[in-house]
Parts: structure tokens; sequence; C-alpha cells
């Protein structure tokens, strides 16, 4: 089948995202745990081991105990943060380990 009227990129990745949410949604997760690293800087991501989300928490693991309760106490300001550079409402809390 060939198209006579061309179409913009972006109307076609928002017309893909509409039609798969899911996958819209696994690839803000993938963007907020690249934004661990990228918001923090090299300081903290020394410290961190491990950063996955399930179910809308975002799971750190965190070899530093002075690292993770300075984290535990700006939990919130983490997940607000985290939220507003990933362009969605993506996590809900913050676990670290």
């Amino acid at each position: 089948m060939i198209r006579r009227k061309t179409v913009r990129l972006g109307e076609t990745l928002h017309f893909f995202w509409r039609e798969n949410p899911e996958l819209y949604h696994k690839m803000l997760e993938a963007r907020v745990q690249r934004l661990w690293g990228e918001l923090f800087g090299p300081s903290i991501a020394r410290y961190t081991t491990n950063v996955y989300v399930k179910n809308r928490i975002l799971y750190v693991s965190m070899t530093s105990s002075v690292v993770r309760s300075e984290m535990l106490s700006m939990r919130k300001r983490l997940v607000i943060t985290l939220n507003e550079h990933a362009g969605s409402d993506v996590i809900d809390d913050v676990m670290i380990r």
C-alpha cells in the first residue's frame, strides 16, 4: 500500500503511545531509572548499586549508610524531582535499601 499523504514523526509516535499505554509507562520507568544517576551526580551514583521500578515504587540499593539516611530524609522531594524530570507521574514512592 502506497501512502500519498505524509505524516509527521511526532504524530506517528503520539498515535503509537496512545495505542500502547503499557509500553509508554515502561519507557517512563526506564527514564526515571536513567535520571537517578543524571540528577544526583556521580557522588550519589557511586554509592548506588541497583535501581529499578516495580508497582510505581522506585527501589534503590545504597552501599553507604550515611548516604542512605540522607536520601531517606528527603524521599518526598526525590519523588517530586524525578516525576518532574520524567514529564509524568511515574512513581509514587522511593524505597531506599
